[in-house]
């Protein structure tokens, strides 16, 4: 058994490294800030310790007793009034992490945008691609902080980075930007960009395995089968009920459209559907990976595409996150599907 920190334990993928933790027999200390949502975290018996990845004596002091450290803490926004509130904490708090990490082995949860956009669906990338530079806050923050995190390994430092790609499944309570996505093809956006469906706790599995099986100085792509966005509408379809349009809006209308969800976006203090720079980084590209790599090294296996649907769709009518309308027709494709499980707070 070992003694595992998880920065950003309350977030989507931190609360069930938690949980995958506790599955494989280790002891899992979740890092949170104070007074954050830690609904993620209920009904599970772990110790917290409250600090912030901008302060590096409260990061510090969170390693006591720690054997390995799992880095998931970020800003996961599509958008922000000041790009440094993403940036800061992604690349700054990497820093901080593995400055107080020492020789413990650090597992460090990236995104496979740093990986690239396909420009051919058919073609999914794998980890020998790297994209340069980005405008979105987001993908620069992760860019930056890998660059991190890869020079920390070159240097001697014990870090394994792992790549995952439209992260979906239960306990998303804040709705990350791959959930929201989710809800606007329900609600009829169109699929125009192929995408890999990845859940969440596979993800987390992932992690994991690392602890034993990932080589340091490496980065592991960690995602669902891809799908081209005729696939990928067809299986809304036959999961869900609704079938959205596949033709990819001009770009001058899409920039519209998001700029103005920006705006609402800034006037409601939440965060947008999209953003303007976004669009510009992934052009008409895709988010489609080839996760043979972790397949093969770590031995993590991934829930098929409808699975991870089925259970995205499941966990939006739980907790209400979708219109009266939409729901009604999810509910009865998904018929005794539908049902939450048992331990879903």
């Amino acid at each position: 058994m070992q003694t595992i920190l998880v920065t950003g334990a309350n977030g989507h993928v931190g609360c069930h490294l938690v949980r995958a933790c506790r599955e494989a027999g280790h002891r899992p200390v979740a890092f949170v800030r104070r007074g954050s949502d830690r609904r993620g975290l209920a009904g599970v018996e772990v110790e917290l310790r409250e600090g912030d990845l901008l302060d590096a004596a409260a990061v510090r002091n969170a390693m006591a007793g720690v054997d390995v450290v799992f880095h998931a803490g970020a800003v996961h926004r599509n958008w922000a009034p000041t790009p440094e509130a993403i940036t800061e904490p992604a690349v700054a708090g990497t820093r901080n992490v593995l400055a107080a990490a020492g020789t413990r082995r650090v597992v460090y949860c990236s995104t496979g945008a740093t990986i690239g956009f396909a420009d051919d669906v058919a073609k999914p990338l794998a980890e020998g691609a790297s994209l340069a530079t980005a405008k979105s806050a987001y993908v620069r923050g992760k860019i930056e902080a890998e660059k991190v995190a890869l020079e920390a390994a070159a240097k001697g430092q014990d870090v394994v980075v792992l790549n995952p790609s439209g992260i979906f499944g239960p306990r998303d309570y804040r709705l990350t930007p791959a959930t929201r996505a989710i809800i606007g093809i329900l609600s009829g956006d169109p699929s125009f960009i192929g995408v890999c469906l990845t859940d969440v706790r596979d993800v987390a599995r992932a992690h994991v395995a690392a602890i034993e099986k990932g080589r340091r100085g490496e980065r592991y792509l960690v995602t669902g089968d891809p799908l081209a966005p005729r696939a990928l509408a067809a299986l809304f379809a036959d999961v869900a009920g609704v079938k959205p349009p596949t033709m990819r809006p001009p770009t001058w209308l899409l920039k519209f459209l998001v700029g103005r969800m920006e705006k609402k976006a800034a006037a409601a203090g939440d965060d947008a559907p999209a953003s303007r720079d976004a669009i510009d980084d992934l052009g008409k590209r895709h988010l489609v990976y080839d996760s043979g790599k972790s397949r093969r090294e770590l031995g993590v296996t991934y829930r098929g595409a409808r699975d991870v649907l089925v259970d995205a769709c499941r966990w939006l009518l739980h907790v209400n996150a979708l219109k009266p309308k939409v729901a009604a027709k999810v509910r009865a494709a998904l018929g005794d599907q539908a049902k939450p499980d048992a331990d879903w707070s």
